[in-house]
């Protein structure tokens, strides 16, 4: 991996918020490496695309104009394979990818329905439902500087519906056939994993590696959940710069 750039690709309802521990952490540490954003469309505020085709040539132009190793995380996991479906792109680097695990998870399953999709978005901005995510999930406590931020990362993501509504059996389907195209696409992929990542199990990855019949290196993070840039800044960064060398 290059050296001194790192792009990131957050997952479902990102936000700068989730990064700016880790941005602080990395100007603590003397900047060992420059850390830049996908700006996806329907995130953080950003019109939406209009279908998931022009998602991907969207993040495809961003990450060839970074020219720099790209760590994804959730379904930015999922959209970064994608990417490699259509074109050549830096190292790969996941952490707690959702993927073809999205087919036998119930609750991707339910909010494949349209009610259910506008109610998970709803969901979000109760108070009730965030203090137990924060809980469960981040783990920090809830006078955290990066809550608030955390949760209107939701409110502004209109394209949080939109990958629930795109991403299914179908095309699925179509990505698969379009990776098997590419044997290249499934090359220089590494993965990352919490050890107590509430979110994403590490099943994920085998069902996926089964069904693109790929094995991928994978490290496990023991104390890191599904946010150690938010949670455990330093050690994020740390693991990315050693990783950069």
């Amino acid at each position: 991996m290059s050296r001194r750039r790192l792009l990131f690709l957050g997952g479902n309802g990102h936000s700068p918020a989730r990064l700016q521990p880790a941005r602080d952490a990395l100007t603590a540490a003397g900047g060992a490496f420059e850390l830049l954003e996908v700006a996806c469309p329907g995130f953080d505020g950003r019109d939406p695309a209009p279908s998931i085709d022009a998602l991907l040539k969207e993040i495809l132009a961003q990450i060839e104009a970074a020219s720099a190793p790209v760590y994804a995380t959730g379904i930015g996991g999922l959209l970064a394979l994608a990417v490699r479906a259509r074109a050549d792109t830096p190292p790969l680097l996941l952490q707690a990818p959702v993927l073809w695990g999205l087919e036998r998870r119930f609750m991707p399953r339910l909010l494949r329905l349209p009610p259910l999709r506008a109610a998970a978005v709803r969901l979000f901005s109760l108070g009730a439902f965030q203090r137990r995510f924060w809980r469960t999930h981040v783990g920090l406590p809830w006078t955290h500087a990066a809550r608030e931020g955390f949760f209107e990362g939701y409110a502004r993501c209109a394209a949080f519906t939109d990958l629930f509504r795109w991403i299914g059996p179908d095309w699925l389907r179509q990505l698969e056939a379009s990776l098997s195209a590419r044997p290249g696409a499934l090359r220089d992929v590494a993965v990352w994993w919490g050890g107590r990542d509430t979110v994403v199990s590490t099943d994920e990855l085998r069902i996926t590696e089964d069904v693109l019949q790929a094995r991928w290196p994978l490290r496990v993070f023991p104390h890191w959940g599904h946010y150690p840039m938010l949670t455990d800044p330093q050690g994020w960064v740390e693991a990315i710069a050693r990783e950069l060398q």
